[in-house]
C-alpha cells in the first residue's frame, strides 16, 4: 500500500525485533502538534513512535490536501478500520473540510466466499475515527469541526479535546 501510515514501515506488533502485547494507537494533541516549522524538535509521541512503544498516526505532512487512510486489523471475524487525525488548527480543517480537500479512503469490503447469500459473504468493517479538535459548542462556525462533516458511514467517533465531562 502506497499510503503507509507508519515510519517503520509496520505497526509495533508486526515487527519481529519487538515482543508487544498489547499495540497502542495514538493520535496528537494541541500541544504536541509536529507541525514545528523549521525546527528539529520533536513531541513526545514521535519520540515513543521511534522507540516503537507505539503506533503514531494522524500526522499529516500536507496542510492543503488530506487523505486519511484507515489501518485495517483483522481478528477472527472482527474487521477494524481505524481512522486517525490529530489535532490542526480548527480554521484551517474547517476550511478545508468545507472546499472537500480532506477525503477518507475506505477499505473494500470484499467477497469471502462462494456463498449464495451475498450479503453474508461481504466483510463488514466497522470504521472507527480518532480526532482531536474542538467540536461545535458555540464556537462559530469556522472553529471547529461539526458533527454533521464526519461522515455517515462512521460507526463511533472517538473525540479528543474534551474539556469538560459531560
Amino acid at each position: 500500500n502506497n499510503n503507509n501510515n507508519f515510519r517503520r514501515g509496520c505497526v509495533n506488533y508486526q515487527d519481529e525485533n519487538y515482543s508487544v502485547d498489547l499495540p497502542v494507537f495514538s493520535i496528537h494533541g494541541n500541544h504536541d502538534d509536529p507541525a514545528r516549522e523549521g525546527t528539529e524538535l520533536y513531541a513526545a509521541l514521535d519520540l515513543l513512535d521511534v522507540a516503537n512503544l507505539v503506533n503514531y498516526v494522524g500526522r499529516q505532512d500536507q496542510v492543503n490536501q488530506i487523505q486519511i487512510a484507515p489501518i485495517l486489523m483483522k481478528k477472527g471475524d472482527t474487521h477494524l478500520a481505524l481512522y486517525g487525525l490529530g489535532s490542526m488548527r480548527d480554521e484551517r480543517l474547517n476550511r478545508m473540510w468545507r472546499a472537500q480537500n480532506l477525503t477518507f479512503l475506505r477499505p473494500e469490503e470484499n467477497s469471502n466466499s462462494n456463498d449464495d447469500d451475498e450479503e453474508e459473504a461481504k466483510t463488514q468493517w466497522f470504521n472507527l475515527f480518532a480526532l482531536h479538535q474542538n467540536r461545535d459548542l458555540g464556537r462559530g462556525t469556522k472553529n471547529c469541526v461539526h458533527e454533521s462533516m464526519i461522515p455517515e458511514w462512521m460507526d463511533l467517533v472517538c473525540w479528543g479535546h474534551e474539556h469538560e465531562c459531560c
